[in-house]
C-alpha cells in the first residue's frame, strides 16, 4: 500500500509558517499556530518537515535564499551598485506594503530573539547575516573596480556597514515614521561620498 499523496504545497506552506514565525517569533509560535496557518494536520506537518525546530529551519532556509537572491537581483539590475545600494535603503524606509514594514527583518528579529537563548538558531541567523554580508562585500569590490567607488573605505568595512545599516534600520522602522527613517537614510548614504 502506497503512502497517501500531500495534499497540500508545500512551498505555500512554508511562506505561511515564515508569516507565523515573523509575527510570533520562534518560541510564542505554537504547533497550533502553525497547522492552523499551513491548512494542514500535525501529522503532515511532521512528514513534510518534522518537528517545529525542524519546520523552523526549513521556513529560515528558505527565507534566507530569497532574500540573497532578491538583494543579488537588485544589484544585478543596476550598472553602479551604488544605485542599488541606494534603492534597498531608501525602500526601507518608503515600504510597499505596512504590515511588513512594521514586522521589521526577519533575519534581524530571529538574531536578536535567539542570541542567549538558543545558540544554534542564533548561529543559523548570523551566518545567514554574514551570507548577505559576503554578497555586499561582492558588489562594493565591483564598485571600486569599476570606478563608482574611490576605495578610500575598504570594501570589506563597507559590506559590514551596510549590514549594520539594515540592521538598524530595520529596528528603527518598528520606532520611527517615513519621514525620520528617509531622513536617517541619506545621513547614512552620505559615507558612499567619500568612499
Amino acid at each position: 500500500m502506497s503512502g497517501r499523496n500531500k495534499e497540500f504545497n508545500e512551498g505555500t506552506a512554508l511562506a505561511d509558517a515564515a508569516e507565523v514565525f515573523w509575527v510570533k517569533g520562534y518560541e510564542s509560535a505554537s504547533t497550533e499556530d502553525l497547522l492552523q496557518a499551513m491548512g494542514i494536520n500535525k501529522g503532515s506537518m511532521y512528514n513534510a518537515f518534522g518537528n517545529k525546530r525542524e519546520l523552523f529551519l526549513q521556513v529560515f532556509d528558505d527565507f534566507a535564499k530569497r532574500s540573497g537572491a532578491d538583494i543579488k537581483a537588485n544589484f544585478d539590475k543596476h550598472k553602479n551598485p551604488l544605485d542599488a545600494v541606494k534603492e534597498m535603503f531608501r525602500d526601507v524606509a518608503r515600504p510597499t506594503d505596512p504590515m511588513a514594514h512594521k514586522k521589521g527583518c526577519f533575519l534581524i528579529k530571529i538574531l536578536s530573539e535567539m542570541s542567549g537563548m538558543d545558540e544554534e538558531l542564533a548561529a543559523v541567523a548570523r551566518q545567514k547575516l554574514l551570507d548577505v554580508e559576503a554578497i555586499y562585500l561582492t558588489y562594493m569590490k565591483k564598485a571600486v573596480k569599476e570606478g563608482y567607488l574611490k576605495g578610500n573605505i575598504p570594501p570589506e568595512t563597507l559590506a559590514k556597514y551596510l549590514v549594520n545599516m539594515w540592521n538598524g534600520l530595520n529596528i528603527s522602522r518598528r520606532i520611527y515614521g517615513r519621514k525620520d527613517l528617509e531622513k536617517m537614510v541619506e545621513l547614512n548614504l552620505e559615507i558612499f561620498k567619500g568612499a
